[in-house]
């Protein structure tokens, strides 16, 4: 054999191996299977309640409630491979699987194995088990390596299929294509979700008082990675904090802000015509004056009068605490009115 024709042999050999291990290449990365969104289902043994796929992704399930996975599956029409095999996996409390005419117990099983199976319509996959307790890996500020750290909260639950290889029957050795999208949805109880509301209420109450802080967003970040509990104690503290350090009402500074300059003002004219410095002064218009403090004084105690009676209907404690000592400064303020007026009566006497 001459060497020009070893060498288109060779050349056409090499061609062929090329071609073929590009199409085992590209059967090994395209999509063998698809999973049917629109069919597959989701039932609450426990309530009965019925979802679709779409619907049931992402959802809020109560610890304890025994679910069933109706998933359907088909081919795409790519080239599948005789050492493919589906693995089922879930972490799902005493899951119990059943492929075709098989039922399977276990965390993750494989099926769908050999050419018969391949070639066969995909059997509808039925999944059922309980919602596992809402136990989740947490991560403690200041302490990140410490990696197995668990708290309460809404742990994610997954259902996964996915095609691969194996050597022993029992695991994956290879992964080809994981079916898209996975079912994942959160463990959580009713304890968890009232916690979250009182927090989430607390907080709002709080925010309206003072604003937004940093530690509003601790007691939040506290509640969403693992001590609800914590949560919604710190919480409640925190708005009865926001309620102690809230400013008081802007019409209770102008209130006080003109009582003040009234007051002031009356003890000034006092001291200045009892003294003698009013000499040549018309005492009279000051007498009248003084008369006329006084009654704008009893004006500013009926609104405070006014002001302590809104503030003694609330429901906040720290309001009607605030309108019994309104109570007291209206009281106070007659007083004053009706010392001010004795005061006009004694510089009008005299002269």
């Amino acid at each position: 054999m001459s060497l020009k024709r070893l060498l288109c042999i060779s050349f056409v050999v090499l061609a062929f191996t090329s071609l073929f291990l590009s199409v085992i290449g590209n059967a090994a990365v395209q999509d063998v299977l698809r999973l049917d969104e629109g069919t597959s289902y989701v039932l609450n043994l426990e309530t009965g309640s019925k979802q679709t796929y779409t619907e049931f992704l992402n959802s809020k399930q109560f610890e304890g409630h025994k679910l069933e996975f109706n998933v359907y599956v088909r081919k795409t029409g790519n080239p599948i491979l005789d050492d493919y095999v589906l693995e089922l996996r879930t972490n799902l409390d005493n899951p119990e699987w059943k492929f075709g005419d098989t039922i399977y117990h276990g965390a993750s099983v494989l099926v769908w194995k050999g050419k018969a199976e391949h070639e066969a319509l995909v059997p509808k996959i039925i999944l059922s088990g309980n919602v596992p307790a809402p136990i989740q890996i947490i991560r403690e500020p200041g302490f990140e390596a410490y990696k197995e750290i668990t708290g309460i909260g809404e742990k994610p639950v997954e259902v996964v299929l996915t095609v691969g290889t194996t050597r022993d029957g029992t695991t994956l050795d290879t992964f080809i294509q994981k079916l898209e999208p996975s079912m994942k949805f959160f463990a959580t109880n009713e304890g968890i979700q009232d916690a979250k509301s009182k927090v989430e209420s607390n907080l709002e109450e709080a925010r309206d008082k003072i604003g937004g802080t940093n530690l509003e967003e601790d007691i939040r970040r506290l509640s969403e990675e693992g001590h609800p509990g914590w949560a919604s104690l710190l919480s409640q503290h925190y708005k009865e904090l926001s309620v102690m350090v809230e400013q008081p009402p802007l019409t209770l500074y102008v209130i006080l802000s003109v009582l003040l300059g009234l007051i002031v003002g009356a003890a000034f004219i006092y001291v200045y015509v009892s003294r003698g410095a009013g000499k040549g002064v018309d005492v009279g218009q000051i007498s009248t004056e003084l008369n006329d403090t006084s009654g704008r004084l009893e004006e500013k105690s009926s609104a405070i009068n006014a002001l302590s009676t809104r503030f003694a209907r609330s429901e906040d404690d720290e309001k009607r605490r605030v309108a019994r000592e309104l109570i007291k400064i209206r009281a106070s303020l007659n007083e004053i009115s009706n010392e001010i007026r004795t005061i006009a009566d004694k510089i009008k006497g005299p002269r």
